[in-house]
């Protein structure tokens, strides 16, 4: 049987990406540092015939991946997916950001994934056919004022992922970069210091994209099958990543107008 490690599994896409596969048949190791909502998943998933379990990991600390991968190689001689998921979001220019939030989303949204990455790579490099995913976000492309820290450190992952993608070429493992934008996902609730009415912004945009973390999981599953780099589920995303490529200055100053008008009504 293969094995799918997901970390972030016990809610939002990590979840969707968990239930996914345990529908195919695969071992999902569900990996999160919320253990009485993941072992309750992992219940459930047990309950309903599906092959799961959990391993606490706090994302936060490079300790804990080392201790993530003597509990995983105890029980599993190869890992054949890795899906570096879990992460934090942020709002706020550079003059409203503070150095612990910046430590904060470096930390937990970037060195999170090379941490992890580097830490499975001997369990990866066991499988015959192994795969790595990492959640991005739109932002790291997009990179819209007003979201400085999580643009930055999501361009990190995205900068990070095409590296990595050719450097893993020498071991026939696979690479993916997942670059979502808005969707319904409790995202939200890791933006520390963010001002309500940006909130409000994000949850109405989550709500009304018309994408859901089942949609973003097909997307991530049909990548891995076809060893496909880029990942980028939202139609209007994908117009604007060529748009970005073929005319940038025309992207940025249509991102300016964007920022400058959200900007406006946040402080009405």
């Amino acid at each position: 049987m293969k094995n799918i490690l997901i970390t972030g599994a016990a809610s939002g896409l990590g979840k969707a990406i968990a239930n996914l596969y345990a529908d195919k048949g695969w071992n999902v190791l569900v990996v999160d540092i919320q253990d009485e909502l993941g072992q309750g998943f992992v219940k459930e998933l047990h309950d309903n015939g599906k092959k799961a379990e959990y391993y606490h990991c706090d994302i936060g600390q490079k300790q804990s991946f080392d201790d993530l991968f003597a509990a995983i190689s105890s029980q599993h001689d190869s890992l054949d997916i890795l899906v570096n998921n879990a992460g934090v979001a942020s709002a706020g220019t550079l003059e409203s950001t503070t150095e612990a939030e910046w430590q904060r989303l470096i930390n937990l949204d970037l060195l999170s994934v090379i941490y992890g990455t580097k830490a499975l790579l001997p369990l990866l490099r066991q499988s015959k056919k192994a795969h790595i995913v990492s959640t991005a976000s739109f932002a790291g492309i997009a990179l819209m004022p007003g979201m400085m820290t999580y643009n930055v450190a999501k361009a990190g992952v995205i900068a990070f992922s095409e590296t990595l993608h050719g450097e893993m070429s020498l071991y026939n493992i696979g690479v993916s970069v997942v670059c979502p934008a808005f969707f319904p996902t409790n995202l939200v609730s890791s933006m520390a210091g963010a001002s309500d009415k940006t909130k409000g912004f994000i949850n109405k945009q989550m709500q009304t994209s018309g994408v859901t973390a089942k949609d973003v999981a097909t997307d991530i599953f049909r990548a891995v099958e076809n060893n496909k780099f880029m990942v980028i589920s939202h139609k209007q995303s994908r117009r604007q990543y060529w748009l970005k490529r073929l005319l940038p200055m025309f992207f940025m100053k249509q991102k300016i107008k964007v920022f400058v008008n959200m900007m406006k009504g946040i402080k009405k």
